[in-house]
């Protein structure tokens, strides 16, 4: 009977969980932002040890009632936090301050006459106003809760010599309170503004550095476009005279081996040079035709060039004296001279194209004319589309179109910037 039944639970006492004494020692003993907390413990439990050792001047009731008013206020403190998730900061800090501000009136009325270290406490609860209610707020506040002690002290009889004594050494010590809890309010404030601004500096600066890579993608996909560009405009006018070289010689191969010999000749080296524009293509044209050349001589020589190895008949003309060009714009111009003398071979069926160069002191205009079939499809295909985009960016002017005349025209007008 006395035995215990196999099997029946045994009831332990299980100690506290090591965060329920964590959590304690943290309002005991607080670090950080809340460290303030541990002088108002300080000075709570002095004033209550002061009340103690005089109680000798305080009756039964005096000195319990007194205590409790402290201890009240201690405990208030401590559960500041768990009043604060409850009911949310700003109707916690009013009942905290409310409550204690009470109960320090009436621990002041009860141990009067004794002494204490309680009129100090309102150093502490001034300090507490301002800095949960604000530099205005706080200091009405602050004001308020003095001349209450005060009445408290007339209230209970003391002469006006003492209540003077002790208004001014409270009161001075009230203000050097004030003042530094409004520095420290300042501070605070410059921190989280300085804070904020960080904060937005971070951010501006992963956005720059976002734009950044969209800049780098956007570049390389420029480089690209440019390359293709490029590539069309100097592979495919190698490649367009090479096939018309290689169609006359499959035609005269039988019946005029010499011509055909020449034209194979001309294709070959044809073919080298756009073996060459490869190769510049390839190496991000580090090398233009245009290196160690003016635009007018680059332009020459490229028409001289087509009029040697096409059927139909290419010139050149300048008029005006060419201004300094920047490296883009003369290198676009050069494009559009190997576009339009490929069209003209390839689409117009013309017999002359010219190539006319005009030059102003903050203007250039390029004009690639011929007297072919006008039925061209304007703005179709990569060159001319190609062309017109590069003009433009260059903040310049293109048409390509049908001439009064007869015939075929491509204009590319760039305007420049002259220097002061």
């Amino acid at each position: 009977m006395g035995e215990r039944a196999e099997n029946q639970p045994v009831v332990v006492d299980a100690p506290a969980p090591p965060q329920f004494w964590a959590a304690l020692l943290s309002r005991l003993a607080p670090r950080g932002t809340n460290i303030l907390m541990l002088s108002v413990y300080i000075g709570i439990l002095v004033t209550m040890l002061s009340t103690v050792l005089g109680r000798a001047a305080l009756s039964e009731m005096q000195f319990f009632g007194t205590m409790i008013c402290l201890s009240t206020m201690l405990a208030l403190h401590a559960m500041l936090e768990d009043i604060e998730r409850g009911l949310g900061e700003v109707r916690a800090h009013v009942l905290h301050l409310a409550v204690n501000s009470l109960l320090f009136v009436v621990a002041s009325w009860m141990s009067l006459g004794a002494p204490s270290f309680l009129p100090y406490l309102l150093f502490m609860l001034a300090g507490q106003a301002i800095t949960m209610f604000g530099a205005w707020r706080g200091l009405a506040f602050a004001l308020a809760l003095y001349l209450s002690w005060i009445g408290v002290l007339w209230g209970r009889g003391v002469s006006v010599d003492n209540i003077v004594d002790n208004a001014l050494s409270v009161g001075m010590g009230m203000l050097f309170t004030t003042m530094f809890c409004l520095v420290i309010l300042g501070y605070n404030r410059q921190r989280e503004q300085a804070e904020a601004l960080a904060a937005q500096l971070r951010h501006a600066h992963d956005e720059l550095a976002a734009v950044r890579e969209r800049e780098k993608e956007l570049a390389v996909a420029e480089e690209r476009i440019r390359l293709a560009r490029d590539i069309h405009d100097g592979l495919g006018h190698h490649l367009t005279v090479l096939n018309v070289q290689l169609q006359a010689a499959a035609k005269l191969v039988e019946r005029d081996p010499v011509r055909a010999a020449a034209a194979i000749t001309t294709s070959r080296a044809v073919a080298q040079a756009a073996m060459e524009e490869v190769r510049h293509s390839v190496a991000a044209m580090r090398s233009t035709p245009l290196d160690g050349r003016t635009l007018d001589a680059a332009l020459a020589a490229l028409v001289q060039e087509f009029d040697a190895r096409s059927p139909l008949t290419a010139t050149f003309a300048r008029h005006g004296t060419l201004p300094v060009l920047p490296p883009v714009v003369a290198m676009t111009l050069y494009r559009a001279t190997q576009e339009g003398l490929t069209n003209a071979q390839k689409h117009a069926a013309a017999v002359l194209v010219e190539v006319e160069l005009t030059c102003g002191p903050a203007h250039v205009r390029l004009t690639v004319s011929d007297d072919g079939c006008a039925n061209q499809t304007v703005g179709s295909g990569f060159g001319l589309a190609g062309l017109r985009e590069r003009v433009e960016q260059l903040g310049g002017r293109f048409t390509a179109g049908p001439r009064p005349g007869g015939g075929f025209e491509i204009i590319a007008e760039v305007r420049l910037t002259l220097e002061p």
